[in-house]
């Protein structure tokens, strides 16, 4: 996927299309509920992360610490039984509960750690989590992380 790429010349509006297109059982779940994972959506596209476990893993520290999502909206996205569901799959994919949390403790935490270290902090400004503009959506990709200074994790590097 070009969203996947520093450069990516496609608009916001076209590297969701493009996500979309890739995944389209994403699109059939974001269309059905909503604007709430939309907006989670367009974080995989700015962020350049994948819809796959490790890229939802990755994703995290951006959207925690990258974003302005605030408590309340990150409270009612975890409590939606399509993401619930999502979370209980990721957990069995990663081994079950004692064998996934041992990897997320000891492997994904100090690699969200080097994330927010050396990109996240590095951010001009907050992504505006939940008030993505039309101008912005009409943007190229690598127009916005140039002026939000979001340099993307490679995928040699995951």
């Amino acid at each position: 996927m070009q969203i996947l790429k520093q450069d990516c010349d496609l608009t916001l509006r076209e590297g969701l299309a493009e996500l979309y297109r890739a995944n389209p059982e994403v699109e059939s779940v974001s269309k059905a509920k909503g604007k709430m994972f939309t907006d989670h959506d367009l974080t995989h596209v700015i962020f350049g992360c994948d819809t796959s476990l490790i890229g939802e893993i990755v994703l995290k520290p951006w959207i925690l610490f990258g974003t302005t999502i605030n408590i309340e909206e990150m409270k009612t996205y975890a409590a939606d039984p399509e993401v619930r569901r999502l979370n209980e799959e990721g957990r069995e994919l990663m081994g079950g509960q004692v064998l996934g949390t041992l990897k997320l403790v000891f492997y994904y935490l100090p690699q969200f750690f080097w994330i927010w270290l050396t990109k996240v902090r590095k951010m001009r400004q907050k992504w505006p989590h939940s008030a993505v503009t039309e101008h912005m959506l009409e943007s190229k990709i690598c127009d916005l992380r140039k002026d939000y200074n979001i340099r993307i994790l490679q995928s040699r590097s995951r």
